[in-house]
């Protein structure tokens, strides 16, 4: 530089000095922006490359982070490393692992988010006086069901309990207020022991079927399910409420197909029969009535998505859980090995309440649902029940034991599952509600 500046006169010496500044500061700037792209050198192929990054998180946090068996530290943690398919675990003591098979891509951001349950959840009973029939409301966050009379609820050893129609609100209120049942209609007012229980697509109505104890005959009866109700609203057409229903039913299930693009609305009205929505309507499980084709909603394709295989080509019978974000479709089983039955299939006449005693009812089983959490599904087999990420992998057994019908709903908060189970049959005539804490 001093050479230079002997040589040439100042201003061109300054001139020349102001581009090379400036070409540094370029190339310093470059390098820097590369970084933090995720470009690395690779000293062994003598190279410069772009780095991929897998971000891990888990609820609860604080657990291990293996790749390919290398253990990367706890959750929650970025890990950089080159472009490629990679074996993702994250473990906890007292939780079950967590594993998938996930894709790295350069400069694009990978997550490994895992939803850890416990690998022996406790039990709590949420009720003690025997129940019969809970049914869950359509939006998931209450329970109704029948507390019968207690034949040996005069001793003195045996609690009274006030039989009739009670509601469960599934949420946790603040500082516990009101988390007991409520009791919407007395036994003295109406007798709901044999009674069939149907909630109104909004939730605020529930249709009570009994049998005349005199004729025969079924009767029904309206009840509101947020107050306690003196007298119940007798119903005697109820084909008319039938079809009211209904159209409410079909209302809010076009409205949640309205934001969805035209081609998916084609497919889903003509080659599936949609089983629900997740909680946050992002997911749709569905069951394929028709061999066709799903069509690419969102082109060009995202990327950074799901690495989970999808499958485009519908076959009749099985489900699938369509992501509607990240236009992506996995098939996660038959309807027929989840006990999942169409409407449209079903038997006409299926098994009357009225022809079973107490003893004998039965809940409402739900095969498949959603956990509250939208990234999960649950599925009742027979003494066990699993949940597992809504594109079928991950599933975990989290209760394995006795309960009745496959009934098994979840909390609000996803913190718990209600299973209806009697665990000392020889002690008490009925089952009740138990949560089975999997948070």
């Amino acid at each position: 530089m001093k050479a230079m500046k002997r040589l040439l006169p100042p201003t061109l010496v300054k001139i020349i000095t102001t581009i090379l500044t400036a070409y540094g500061i370029l190339g310093i700037s470059i390098l820097i922006i590369a970084y933090g792209r995720g470009y690395r050198f690779n000293f062994q192929e003598k190279s410069v490359g772009s780095m991929g990054l897998i971000t891990a998180t888990s609820d609860p946090s604080g657990a291990f982070v293996s790749v390919d068996g290398k253990r990367y530290g706890a959750t929650d943690t970025n890990i950089q490393i080159p472009p490629g398919w990679y074996d993702v675990s994250i473990a906890k003591d007292g939780y079950q692992p967590w594993n998938k098979r996930i894709r790295v891509q350069g400069e694009i951001l990978a997550k490994a988010d895992a939803m850890l349950f416990p690998t022996n959840p406790s039990l709590a009973a949420m009720t003690t006086s025997g129940i019969v029939r809970p049914v869950l409301s359509p939006d998931g966050t209450k329970l109704a069901y029948n507390i019968i009379p207690n034949p040996d609820a005069t001793r003195s050893a045996v609690p009274i309990s006030k039989p009739g129609l009670y509601i469960l609100d599934l949420v946790d209120k603040p500082l516990g207020i009101n988390r007991d049942a409520r009791q919407i209609l007395a036994e003295t007012v109406l007798d709901t022991a044999e009674a069939t229980l149907t909630w109104s697509p909004d939730g605020k109505q529930i249709l009570i079927q009994t049998t005349s104890a005199r004729t025969g005959l079924p009767q029904y009866y309206l009840v509101d399910s947020d107050r306690t109700n003196t007298v119940p609203t007798p119903v005697s057409v109820t084909e008319q409420l039938t079809l009211e229903w209904n159209a409410q039913r079909s209302l809010i299930e076009h409205e949640r197909l309205l934001p969805l693009k035209e081609d998916f609305i084609s497919v889903a009205t003509s080659s599936m029969r949609i089983v629900s929505f997740s909680p946050d309507e992002l997911k749709i499980l569905y069951e394929a009535t028709a061999s066709t084709s799903l069509p690419i909603i969102i082109s060009p394709r995202k990327i950074g998505t799901n690495s989970t295989e999808e499958i485009r080509d519908l076959a009749p019978g099985t489900l699938y859980v369509y992501d509607v974000k990240e236009d992506k479709n996995y098939p996660i089983g038959t309807a027929q090995s989840y006990g999942v039955v169409n409407p449209l299939t079903a038997p006409a006449t299926p098994k009357q309440y009225s022809q079973q005693s107490p003893s004998q009812t039965r809940a409402q089983p739900i095969p498949l649902q959603w956990l509250p959490t939208s990234k999960h599904l649950i599925a009742a087999g027979n003494d066990k029940i699993d949940i597992m990420e809504y594109d079928g992998g991950n599933r975990m057994t989290v209760y394995a034991g006795p309960f009745e019908d496959g009934f098994v709903v979840p909390w609000t908060n996803a913190s718990k599952l209600l299973i209806l189970t009697n665990l000392n049959p020889k002690a008490q005539n009925g089952a009740n509600l138990y949560a089975v804490n999997i948070r």
